[in-house]
């Protein structure tokens, strides 16, 4: 029997990636992001988010992806992370998806290096191929305590 899980499926520099639901706190809208001194090349700054200060991460920097100008389809997703709220820059929201663990592939050979352990696999849907990250295991330990300073 398959089971089914629901990503928000988004954009980095125009490739489709999917991100649990159940991790998402919420999704914003690009806001004015304070830039932090000496903070890691991925760390875009810092948002006041109702009182609280959120690290702000381009997803397509840390990725190691393309990172083009912020457009009005730019979002942030603020997610939860052991506790810890942090926000992903990404190019666009798209929409929910339905995945029923069948259609799901482990991430090809190619994509098992150290450096993308955060890819869970890779969806096939009718609307393309959408790569699932884990976003619990996107930063290595020391990036983990650099952003623990925010």
């Amino acid at each position: 029997m398959s089971e089914y899980k629901q990503y928000v499926r988004l954009l980095l520099a125009e490739d489709k990636y999917g991100i649990d639901i159940m991790d998402i706190e919420e999704i914003l809208r690009m806001v004015d992001i304070t830039t932090v001194p000496k903070a890691p090349s991925f760390v875009e700054g810092i948002i006041n988010l109702r009182g609280r200060v959120i690290p702000i991460v381009d997803l397509r920097k840390k990725l190691g992806l393309f990172a083009g100008e912020f457009t009005g389809a730019t979002r942030i997703i603020v997610v939860n992370l052991s506790g810890r709220k942090i926000g992903f820059v990404v190019d666009n929201v798209e929409d929910v998806l339905r995945v029923s663990s069948d259609v799901v592939d482990k991430a090809p050979s190619a994509s098992t290096g150290a450096d993308t352990k955060y890819v869970q696999g890779v969806a096939k849907t009718e609307q393309g191929m959408v790569i699932i990250l884990d976003v619990h295991k996107i930063f290595t330990g020391n990036e983990s305590s650099a952003l623990n300073m925010f």
